[in-house]
């Protein structure tokens, strides 16, 4: 009995642990209709309001064999916006390589029609990092020092495997809900000159589809677009109860030694 105890538990464990390591996703949209708010902490001015309605994209994946590269961009989306509008309200995370990522979770539900995704980062830099500062009007460079974004995504049907072994979709969803948050460093002025003593802004931006705008200002009707995919990686929810299992196991084999 005590063997038969034994093997169940690393087989679990092994599977479980082999769920946590492989948690390859893809989340592709420019559906994000946000607002928020954004305040000086050097000088404790603000906060600030975003101008809405504005419209935002993500582009964020993880070990996805459909794509050729790890990716970590969520930005305003100028080209759905006047070309007079693109510093007013305007943030820009873009990394090709996920450098500044420290942590990154992407996953559908039990149901397959919700898809999360949940990425946390450290000190991504200029060139590729700006912010709006409604106390100087203009969006800078920046370095943002810590950040989290989360993102749901809820769907009429429920995805579908493809050949890779992912769950996929590439409906529009219903509902788009979520979050950007952290604090960021200037490091560029205006005219891209370096400066040592960059203020420091804290941001909460919150996206919601009920807010996105298609019109495409000066650049048209915006179709959107809606790529979504995870590999069978459990929610967070079940590794907990699958934890909690193991723990149970365990108690069990005590008792009955």
């Amino acid at each position: 009995m005590k063997t038969f105890w034994t093997i169940l538990l690393a087989i679990v464990m092994v599977t479980l642990i082999g769920n946590l390591s492989f948690a390859g996703y893809y989340a592709d949209t420019d559906e994000l209709g946000y607002q928020g708010t954004i305040w000086n902490i050097s000088d404790g001015t603000g906060p600030w309001t975003t101008s809405t309605p504005r419209d935002a994209a993500l582009f964020s994946v993880v070990e996805a064999p459909q794509y050729y590269t790890n990716s970590n961009m969520l930005l305003s989306s100028w080209w759905e916006h006047r070309a007079s509008n693109q510093n007013d309200s305007f943030f820009q995370l873009w990394e090709d390589d996920n450098a500044s990522v420290t942590s990154a979770k992407g996953w559908w539900d039990s149901s397959l029609k919700e898809f999360n995704v949940v990425v946390t980062g450290q000190n991504a830099p200029y060139p590729w990092s700006r912010f709006w500062q409604p106390d100087n009007g203009v969006a800078w460079g920046v370095t943002l020092t810590d950040y989290s974004y989360t993102f749901i995504a809820t769907f009429p049907t429920a995805a579908t495997l493809d050949s890779y072994g992912f769950y996929v979709s590439t409906s529009a969803p219903d509902t788009i809900s979520g979050s950007f948050t952290g604090e960021f460093v200037v490091t560029y002025d205006v005219n891209k000159n370096p400066i040592t003593d960059g203020d420091t802004y804290g941001f909460n931006i919150v996206f919601d589809k009920a807010w996105f705008d298609s019109d495409g200002g000066d650049y048209g009707i915006i179709t959107p677009y809606n790529y979504f995919g995870s590999s069978t990686v459990p929610e967070p929810a079940t590794m907990l109860l699958i934890g909690a299992g193991l723990v149970g196991l365990a108690g069990l084999r005590r008792r009955r030694r």
